[in-house]
């Protein structure tokens, strides 16, 4: 049987292509090796949202004290606590499943043969005839040096969220996004948390201000951390895995229950076929494509964590439909960016465009407003405020233009969607000064700021 378009991997790249091209009335074949929903509803997004969402009550619940209400946490049943992750898990799965209910899905390990043809090998290996392949096998966890995934005690997120219990102790490599928000809600849970960075800062890719705030709270939910230090395997002891923190400073011996590798993901393009065709990789494996997401091979395009950073699922979303629509025909694709990313840490991060680091490295003449969470009225009736939050605009100097922005405080996460619009459209302060918003709102630190820029700031400090 032949297909319009047979799609390799049905995470959030391969399912939105899928359910695209459906739209466009293609004849679609998803093949996935293992769950529908890829990383991101699996191992990554919601599960990780889920556990932070227990996280969070838990130090809601004991933020109440201070204001007169008082709840005892009895305890945490670490078995529920992963049982409510697994819910929220298997509901998105089976959310993706009804989304592809028109397309055939295979299950197996796809490989392209020829440019138009994908070997199945499964329970039943066959052969799909296809007039369009859409690459979307994500990417896998990558361990460090000196420590090898055992899945038991040695692990990566895969294995994390498909614990039966919560352990007592962890120790997590890699104090990026994903390092970061599991600490912080496994230490409001209770666990004892260690977090080895190598960089000498936590949120190697934000700007310090940034990350030297997550560090202060992250601190204050009990995390241990030691950055501009190194983990070193130190062998099992009594079920227990000894680790050694390497630092400047000397080093130091810790012994935890499991071992979280999250430093980094390796591509998945290696045995699938793609260079026997023809299909050009990049230094790092990552599969080039151009604005359609077409690779080298014109019938053969990709889409999501396979074709590079950032490895996020609303990246793949986009992507995913650029594929599909390039498919159909479409002239003028969608455009791949700017890419909003968030970290879901208490106070959570939104950031969008060039931060300080890039603006200065591209050699732009920028300007740098604030807006501290301290003038928020919002802010200041929640049970957990978080006064030293601030939103940040990075503005070229010569046009006022908006190259970037940056939230940290209560409600970053949906904040940073009205700063990825006006980038988006390329909107002038002027512009963006006409927009009311609503108070008392999060939002008011968009106007706010916006109110700033154009020299009329209503609530701002007089330092700021």
């Amino acid at each position: 049987m032949r297909y319009d378009v047979v799609i390799l991997g049905g995470g959030p790249a391969g399912y939105v292509a899928a359910v695209t091209a459906l739209q466009e009335g293609l004849k679609v074949a998803l093949v996935e090796r293992k769950y529908l929903g890829g990383e991101c509803s699996n191992w990554g997004c919601i599960p990780s949202k889920a556990l932070i969402e227990l996280g969070n009550a838990v130090g809601l619940a004991k933020s109440l004290n201070k204001y007169g209400v008082s709840l005892s946490i009895g305890g945490v049943d670490r078995s529920k606590v992963l049982k409510h992750v697994s819910r929220a898990v298997i509901k998105a799965r089976e959310g993706v499943k009804y989304l592809l209910s028109d397309a055939e899905i295979i299950q197996g390990y796809g490989k392209i043969k020829d440019p138009h043809k994908v070997k199945i090998e499964g329970e039943i290996s066959r052969e799909l005839e296809a007039t369009n392949i859409i690459v979307a096998t994500g990417t896998e966890p990558r361990s460090v040096p000196t420590f090898s995934f055992d899945g038991e005690r040695i692990i990566h997120n895969r294995h994390f969220f498909e614990l039966d219990s919560l352990p007592n102790t962890i120790l997590i490599v890699g104090a990026g996004a994903i390092g970061c928000e599991i600490s912080e809600a496994l230490a409001q849970l209770g666990i004892e948390v260690h977090l080895v960075e190598i960089m000498d800062k936590i949120l190697p890719e934000v700007d310090r201000d940034l990350s030297d705030l997550i560090h202060k709270y992250l601190l204050r939910s009990g995390v241990k951390i030691y950055t501009s230090s190194q983990a070193q395997f130190g062998g099992y002891v009594n079920n227990e895995v000894l680790v050694r923190i390497v630092s400047k400073g000397g080093t130091t011996e810790v012994k935890v229950e499991k071992v979280l590798i999250a430093a980094g993901r390796s591509y998945n393009t290696s045995n699938i076929g793609l260079e026997g065709v023809g299909v050009e990789l990049d230094n790092k494996g990552a599969v080039i494509v151009n604005d359609f997401m077409r690779t080298t091979v014109p019938n053969i395009y990709a889409a999501g964590d396979v074709t590079g950073p950032p490895l996020l699922a609303h990246k793949a979303f986009r992507e995913g439909v650029i594929a599909a629509e390039s498919i159909t025909g479409v002239k003028e694709p969608l455009p791949r960016g700017p890419v909003p990313m968030v970290i879901y840490t208490h106070p959570e991060i939104g950031f969008v465009g060039l931060n300080e680091a890039q603006a200065f490295r591209a050699g732009v003449d920028y300007k740098v407003l604030k807006f501290p969470y301290v003038a928020l009225g919002r802010d200041s009736t929640s049970v957990r405020p978080t006064p030293e939050g601030f939103a940040k605009l990075i503005i070229e100097k010569n046009t006022s233009k908006i190259l970037g922005a940056a939230v940290i405080g209560n409600g970053a996460a949906d904040l940073i969607h009205l700063f990825t619009v006006a980038i988006s459209h390329r909107l002038s302060i002027d512009e963006l000064r006409k927009t009311i918003i609503s108070h008392p709102t999060y939002s008011e630190v968009f106007s706010e700021i916006i109110s700033e820029a154009s020299g009329k700031p209503l609530h701002a400090p007089k330092h700021v």
